[in-house]
């Protein structure tokens, strides 16, 4: 199976990840620590792998690049993904106005760049916005023009592999891919044009099943972040801290497998979830028990 130096196989090969690394994402500290204290804290707790969250302009630019990897240095983390602040310029990204849409991809450029640098292979995008409200058609399904954002998306996706990273449009609750219906028409419409992440919160809180993003998108997911649920006797779902909840992660890590995913999973949860940050570490090691599956498991699957 062919595989690039970082042990991923590549995009859309016909195989099985039978032992899935288990990063944390830095937006998990938001607001908690900076993104380079983020990164100190990830390494010294053993994790080996992470995705950056670039909280604001400064973090995109060059010289705050080079202080990143000087507090990475030789033993890491791996940074596996880079996801930028989507509500400072990603909206702008499929404007119909062209300065804005211009000025919105000389700052993804500069992601880009900055993202390359670090070694990420993949970035994850929420990309168009549904601002219930702030548009004229009080039906938001009549605000979303799919062939013109998928025609959009298409071209961010050159723009992303000319810089040597892979696209993937993270399942948002508040934005244009939030139902696996949208994963099925741009699949119809793109193919192994454009790559997704799979968040399970975003998609439990836009009302929908995570294994119905999976059964649609198989093997164009790159990217998994992994959040817990609880569901609730009067109905409601609250987020928990994974491994905490109720949701069924082993039906989640089979899915994966029998859709061929070669990628990682983050843990990735709202920074108010927890009170002590070793929580998070916690939570990142009842993942690894869950998301490297039995010879048994194994076997039944394929």
């Amino acid at each position: 199976m062919p595989k690039d130096d970082s042990g991923y196989s590549e995009v859309g090969s016909p195989c099985y990840n039978l032992h899935m690394k288990i990063g944390i994402s830095t937006a998990s500290y938001f607001n908690r620590m900076m993104l380079e204290e983020a990164l100190v804290h990830i390494r010294a707790g053993g994790c080996p792998l992470a995705e950056a969250f670039l909280n604001t302009f400064t973090e995109y630019s060059d010289d705050f690049c080079r202080r990143l990897l000087d507090t990475l240095g030789e033993d890491g983390p791996e940074i596996y993904s880079i996801h930028p602040m989507s509500t400072q310029f990603e909206p702008q990204l499929f404007s119909p106005h062209p300065r804005q849409r211009q000025d919105a991809e000389n700052i993804y450029r500069q992601v880009l760049k900055t993202g390359k640098r670090l070694g990420a292979k993949v970035y994850v995008m929420h990309g168009a916005a549904r601002f219930s409200g702030a548009t004229k058609n009080l039906d938001m399904s009549r605000n979303v023009n799919l062939d013109r954002q998928a025609a959009i998306l298409e071209n961010l996706s050159h723009m992303a592999a000319d810089a040597g990273i892979t696209l993937a449009l993270e399942n948002v609750s508040w934005c244009m891919f939030s139902r696996p219906e949208i994963a099925k028409e741009l699949v119809d419409r793109l193919g192994d044009s454009l790559h997704y992440t799979l968040d399970i919160k975003q998609a439990i809180r836009a009302g929908e099943d995570p294994l119905d993003f999976v059964k649609v998108l198989e093997n164009r997911i790159l990217n998994l972040h992994l959040c817990d649920v609880i569901h609730q006797p009067d109905g409601r779902v609250t987020l928990a801290m994974p491994g905490r909840g109720d949701y069924d992660f082993a039906a989640l890590s089979r899915a994966m497998v029998q859709a061929g995913y070669q990628g990682p999973a983050m843990i990735e949860v709202y920074s108010d979830m927890y009170r002590d940050l070793s929580e998070i570490e916690e939570s990142r090691r009842a993942m690894e028990q869950v998301f490297n599956p039995s010879a048994d498991i194994l076997s039944a699957i394929l």
